[in-house]
C-alpha cells in the first residue's frame, strides 16, 4: 500500500522523534506500506526548517540521509489535474498532484485543508486514524 507523506508529518517526526507522528511515520516505513515523498515536499521541508528551525538543520540533514534510503522519492508533475480544485490552499495542490501521479493509496497528513477536503483518491488519513488501522 503506497503512502504519500506530507510535509507536516516529516517536520513533526524530526522535531518530536518520540511522538505519535513519528510513530505513524515509522509504521508507514514498514510493510505492507510503501512510503512515498515528492520533491515539492522535500523543498518545502527544507524551506520551513530554514525559516523556523535553523538551529535544528543538522537533525533534518541526518533524518533525510536515513529517510531517503527508506522512502521512495518522486517528482512533482508540472501539469495540473482537475482534482486539485478540491483543495482550498493552492500550495497543497502540487502535493496532491504528486500523490496522484505516484498512485498513492493513502495520503498521511495533519493538514486540515486535506483532511476536510472531499478527496477520496488517494484516501486522506490523519495520524490518529493511521495508527488505529
Amino acid at each position: 500500500m503506497r503512502v504519500m507523506i506530507d510535509t507536516n508529518i516529516l517536520i513533526s517526526a524530526v522535531l518530536f522523534p518520540g511522538g505519535r507522528v513519528a510513530q505513524a511515520l515509522m509504521k508507514a516505513l514498514q510493510p505492507p506500506y510503501h512510503p512515498v515523498v515528492c520533491d515539492y515536499v522535500i523543498d518545502e521541508l527544507r524551506r520551513k526548517f530554514q525559516e523556523k528551525f535553523p538551529h535544528r538543520a543538522l537533525e533534518l540533514d541526518a533524518f533525510l540521509y536515513h529517510a531517503t534510503r527508506l522512502i521512495e522519492y518522486v517528482e512533482t508533475p508540472a501539469v495540473e489535474r482537475l482534482e486539485e480544485a478540491k483543495l482550498r490552499d493552492p500550495k497543497d495542490r502540487p502535493i496532491l498532484r504528486a500523490a496522484l501521479n505516484a498512485h498513492a493509496d493513502l495520503f498521511l497528513t495533519g493538514d486540515k485543508d486535506f483532511l476536510e477536503s472531499s478527496i477520496t483518491d488517494p484516501r486522506i488519513i490523519s495520524v490518529a486514524a493511521f495508527l488505529e488501522e
